[in-house]
């Protein structure tokens, strides 16, 4: 017998479900910068929101990777919640600190992958799996 331990499904898709969410919200991102870079988007305050609210998704993760059941998972959620952490610093330095706030679009890239990672590993084998 194995002595590891196995999440719930209800907790694996959900789990699953803020991982595409916190996905989907990156791109978002990306879509809404373009806008307002382009003269087409409501400017930067969608763009601000969007990315306060990607918060709760991944505050979420992070702390749903603590349970035993989802342990697998913990250091990318981490990493995760990590980059968002430098996202929000690189933002609000931005303005006093051209240089550091040009690394705002890199490591939103770098957010996106590790994302995209998480749900590839997130992905069921078979229908009948989560």
């Amino acid at each position: 017998m194995s002595g590891a331990v196995v999440a719930a499904p209800i907790a694996v898709l959900v789990f699953r479900g803020l991982a595409v969410t916190v996905l989907a919200g990156v791109v978002v991102q990306f879509f809404l910068a373009g806008m307002t870079v382009f003269g087409a988007g409501m400017g930067w305050d969608a763009h601000a929101a969007t990315g306060g609210a990607l918060g709760v998704p991944l505050i979420g993760l992070f702390l749903m990777s603590l349970s035993q059941g989802l342990r697998a998972y913990r250091g990318i959620a981490g990493m995760l919640f990590a980059l968002y952490l430098a996202q929000v610093t690189l933002a609000a330095l931005g303005g006093a600190l051209p240089l550091l706030g040009a690394l705002h679009p890199v490591n939103g890239l770098v957010m996106a992958l590790v994302a995209l990672q998480l749900v590839r590993r997130l992905k069921p084998h078979n229908r009948g799996s989560f």
